[in-house]
């Protein structure tokens, strides 16, 4: 439909939005041709006699006559610059009438011819726009759509193009990542499995299962805490401090590490000297993340910065938790209740120093 449109608009050859009105004052000299010249010889006549040169002449003589009486006359210049305009426009009038009487001859062909162009610009703008501004405006815009719709398959081959490009890119990304993933996961494993050895987990065993197409975006953590357990996804299999310290583990293999990490259970279920190696982890993950930890177990807290007691009351018949972070001295009453439940015990305080050198000077041997 566009072609067609464009190529009817383009075979009228339009000129310019005044061709109709051009055309309108041409249609109407050449169908009353006749009677314009005879209007035209009485005008000629009347103005100079017969229409022979001569009187013509001698009209302008007369007028010229007119113009050399009122000369000099101050008074009446006026009226001699009228007179001798009119004498110029006279002898160009004469012209003009000359040339309509003697050119004006009947054209019937060019009058149909002008008659055909006029019903075209009507049918056109019976189509595309009233005046022909519009109808080249219309042809403009489907030209531009024709032209769009033509190359359409060329974009689509050329997309099709970029879209295997793209997808290609996107493989080799992918085929990457798989690789990296693959080559990283036992290193990854081996590190979280070592860390959980001084957790209190001696006999665990941490896998790290890379599957999938593409990219190998399957990737599980897998953990076996007991002997003899085979290694199942942690979600499944791992108890809430076990999840905790493989938790505790995977972030320190981890570099990267969210603003505040909190653990809740992490000493559940040990003591001792691996409790003393909890610590002593979340320690080290303290010194590029804040952690916070509840525990209940002093050899635990004595590695904190700074130490918080959570102690529950009631407030207007409510019961709220109210923290109380502990200066030095009474970090030793807190870490002697935690010890032995007696906070004025000497044995206990003496022991409760200890735990906060122990894990000073562990830290100072770590940097």
């Amino acid at each position: 439909l566009l072609a067609y449109q464009v190529a009817e608009i383009e075979a009228a050859a339009l000129e310019d939005e005044a061709e109709d009105d051009r055309l309108a004052a041409e249609e109407d000299r050449l169908a009353a041709a006749s009677a314009h010249r005879e209007a035209a010889a009485r005008a000629l006549e009347a103005l100079t006699g017969t229409g022979t040169e001569a009187e013509a002449a001698s009209a302008q003589d007369r007028v010229a006559e007119a113009a050399r009486a009122l000369a000099d006359r101050a008074p009446l210049a006026g009226m001699e610059q009228r007179s001798r305009a009119l004498m110029a426009e006279l002898a160009d009038l004469g012209t003009e009438l000359r040339t309509v009487v003697e050119t004006w001859d009947d054209d019937p062909e060019r009058l149909d011819a002008v008659r055909a162009r006029r019903q075209l610009l009507h049918e056109l703008g019976r189509k595309y726009g009233t005046t022909p501004g519009e109808i080249i405006a219309f042809a403009a815009e489907a030209r531009a759509k024709l032209a769009d719709l033509e190359s359409a398959e060329a974009r689509a081959v050329a997309l099709d193009g970029e879209i295997e490009r793209a997808a290609a890119a996107v493989a080799d990304a992918e085929a990457v990542v798989a690789r990296r993933r693959h080559q990283a996961a036992p290193v990854l494993a081996d590190q979280i499995e070592s860390t959980l050895r001084t957790l209190a987990m001696p006999s665990a065993r941490f896998e790290v299962s890379v599957a999938g197409e593409g990219p190998a975006d399957q990737v599980t953590f897998l953990l076996g805490a007991n002997p003899g357990e085979p290694a199942l996804p942690m979600a499944k299999v791992a108890s809430g401090g076990e999840l905790a310290r493989t938790m505790l583990a995977v972030r320190l293999a981890l570099t990267g590490s969210p603003g505040v990490i909190v653990f809740d259970e992490v000493d559940a279920g040990i003591g001792g000297m691996a409790a003393i190696s909890v610590g002593a982890a979340l320690a080290t993950l303290a010194e590029r993340t804040q952690v916070l930890v509840v525990t209940h177990l002093a050899q635990v807290a004595a590695h904190a910065d700074r130490q918080v007691s959570v102690r529950k009351g009631e407030v207007d018949g409510r019961t709220v938790a109210v923290t109380t972070e502990l200066g030095p001295e009474e970090r030793i009453v807190e870490l002697s209740r935690m010890l032995s439940g007696s906070p004025d015990s000497d044995t206990a305080r003496r022991h409760a120093r200890e735990l906060l050198e122990g894990s000073r000077a562990r830290r100072r041997a770590s940097r």
